[in-house]
């Protein structure tokens, strides 16, 4: 089987990233929701989010993997760079994918057409057919300057004519990861190569989440892993409480 530049990210690193992911939509969106006592969800897909990036910012802060962030305007993206592959990746729902590829050119968001922009020199095997019309070329100093910004985070110099972009996408409901695939574009937002990742991956056993139906619509129960751990922090809340009175 030929190689691709994706064969360059090591198994760990997959299966760290699927981990990150599945505890932050299961067990971790379970236990923030319990605290919080949510009545409502208007902020449950940015809350995801966060979970997401803290959970893979902590999984990868002692490795070959460096990551960085930066704010684009009411969003904030993470980036995770490499260093073995020399791949710098990025993060993105399914259905938020397939919505930029069908956007036009000017529609897309900048840090994905200065993400793509890493791959300059790629080009899709095979090139789907645009629907839109040749936009005006891009800003390529403005580009890279968006570039500058998602990368300042790095502790390491990047250098831009030696990397490349991966953008993984996923997709999730109740709970679990649903799919988990690896793509590297071209310019156009063409696939030059990816890989499922979600089949390579070990599942997390303590990670599969119970449903209860309730008025014929599912809604999550807390595992006893996650209950056990807002046991402990209610008995650390009524300690701290005690210390108060008895000071």
């Amino acid at each position: 089987m030929r190689k691709t530049l994706l064969d360059g990210i090591q198994q760990e690193t997959k299966q760290k990233i699927y981990e990150c992911l599945s505890q932050a939509i299961g067990e971790d969106r379970q236990e923030a929701d319990a605290v919080l006592e949510l009545k409502t969800h208007v902020s449950g897909p940015f809350l995801n989010w966060d979970l997401i990036y803290r959970n893979l910012i902590n999984a990868f802060s002692d490795s070959n993997v460096l990551y960085s962030t930066s704010k684009r305007g009411m969003w904030e993206v993470l980036l995770l760079l490499d260093k073995n592959s020399g791949l710098v990746l990025s993060f993105m729902r399914d259905t938020r994918f397939e919505t930029v590829k069908k956007s036009k050119v000017n529609k897309q968001p900048q840090y994905i057409r200065s993400l793509v922009s890493l791959n300059a020199e790629l080009q899709a095997p095979h090139k789907q057919q645009s629907l839109f019309e040749v936009g005006e070329p891009a800003d390529e100093t403005q580009i890279e300057r968006i570039l500058d910004e998602m990368c300042v985070g790095f502790e390491d110099h990047v250098n831009k004519e030696t990397v490349n972009h991966t953008l993984v996408v996923f997709s999730n409901q109740y709970g679990r990861i649903g799919s988990l695939k690896a793509y590297v574009l071209d310019k156009d937002l063409d696939v030059v190569c990816e890989q499922d990742w979600l089949e390579s991956s070990s599942p997390i056993m303590s990670n599969e989440v119970d449903m209860v139906q309730e008025k014929s619509e599912p809604r999550h129960a807390l595992k006893q892993k996650s209950l056990d751990r807002l046991h402990r922090k209610e008995l650390v809340a009524l300690k701290e409480k005690e210390l108060e009175k008895q000071a």
